[in-house]
């Protein structure tokens, strides 16, 4: 019985002791980044961006007359529902007034 009681010791010592070997920090930290790099690294990132990329991408023109193409194509198909809505309401509601006339009176 001792002897399965000290090796019950000697396992759970040896298992604690590597579990402090693992959680032992590196000593050396790493240095971090110099701000000045970081900073000019995503300016010339940016005005990179700025000057070649953004004007290829944006070309206002072809871009408005998407714009207004789309605008159109939604403005004819839209037009005739909003025409058969206005018809709805307005008969809706006359027919609520006419309802309203016919009980008021005796």
């Amino acid at each position: 019985m001792k002897v399965l009681a000290a090796a019950l010791v000697l396992l759970c010592a040896g298992c604690l002791q590597a579990a402090m070997v693992r959680r032992q920090a590196p000593d050396e930290e790493p240095a971090p980044p110099p701000v000045d790099d970081f900073f000019t690294r995503h300016f010339q990132s940016f005005s990179d961006f700025v000057t070649k990329d953004l004007p290829q991408r944006l070309q206002a023109q072809e871009l408005r007359s998407q714009a207004e193409a789309y605008l159109d194509r939604a403005n004819k198909q839209l037009t005739p529902l909003a025409q058969e809505l206005r018809t709805n309401v307005v008969g809706f509601f006359s027919s609520l007034l006419d309802l309203g006339k016919a009980e008021g009176q005796p």
